[in-house]
This record gives structure tokens, C-alpha cells and sequence, in this order.
């Protein structure tokens, strides 16, 4: 089972959070950015890793979380 994970952000700002993000190995799968909405894709088991995680960077980069949903096999 999977999550998307959705961040309202700067498009600049997209291009720090990879970087940052990047440093976490196989934590999640980052899938597009459109509309100002960032959506990630993540394990089941590492949602809680994850939203750690961005809670701690929040200092580094500025977003909103806007919703985590049941990944349901949309690419």
C-alpha cells in the first residue's frame, strides 16, 4: 500500500526539497508538480518517516501540507 502526499509550494522551492529529500534513500518517489500542488508518493510503512521528515526541513523550505491520500494505482 502506498500514499500520496501533497504539498502546496513555490516551484522554486521544488527543486530544494528534491535536493534535501534526495538525501533520504528509497524514503519516497517524488511524481509531479502541478497547479502549485507537489505530490510524493510514498510506502505505507514510511508515511510517518516522511511527514517527520518534512515537519524537520520546514525551517529550509517553505510549503503547506495539503492532504494525504490512499494512492489507489494512479501513476
Amino acid at each position: 500500500m502506498e500514499y500520496d502526499v501533497y504539498l502546496k509550494m513555490d516551484s522554486n522551492d521544488v527543486h530544494t526539497l528534491s535536493y534535501i529529500l534526495e538525501v533520504e534513500d528509497n524514503l519516497l518517489n517524488m511524481r509531479k508538480y502541478e497547479n502549485g500542488v507537489l505530490r510524493i508518493l510514498v510506502p505505507a510503512d514510511l508515511l510517518d518517516e516522511l511527514l517527520n521528515f518534512l515537519h524537520n526541513v520546514k525551517n529550509c523550505v517553505k510549503f503547506e501540507l495539503v492532504d494525504v491520500r490512499l494512492n489507489r494505482g494512479i501513476i
